[in-house]
């Protein structure tokens, strides 16, 4: 599925880690995306796969290594990683924090949730 250079730019920075992997926390590169093979390559996930009914719209999209995105495939995020998805929680904004240890941003993250 082809992106723009802008939804590209918007889920590279969706999360305040800007350029981990949504799933692992994974350092990306920009400069690879969708480049399978280069170190820090990755691809736009959908967090709700169409499969399973999920939109294709940014806020649906997330950042994925390779490897966790063929991993999760058509997987629900709570089929995929069940300790760390809530099962029914649709909203990937719930996590854009969890590679972040910082006490502040796990206060700040509670305020989303």
């Amino acid at each position: 599925m082809a992106h723009s250079e802008e939804d590209v730019n918007w889920v590279y920075d969706r999360t305040l880690q800007r350029g981990r992997c949504f799933y692992c926390c994974k350092q990306l590169s920009f400069a690879n995306y969708g480049i399978v093979g280069s170190k820090g390559t990755w691809e736009i996930d959908h967090f709700i796969p169409l499969a399973a009914g999920g939109e294709d719209t940014r806020y649906n999209w997330v950042p994925a290594c390779v490897n966790c995105n063929t991993e999760k495939a058509d997987l629900l995020p709570w089929e995929f990683m069940p300790q760390r998805f809530t099962r029914g929680d649709l909203n990937p904004n719930h996590y854009i924090f969890d590679c972040d240890p910082s006490p502040l941003m796990r206060w700040i993250a509670g305020l989303f949730g």
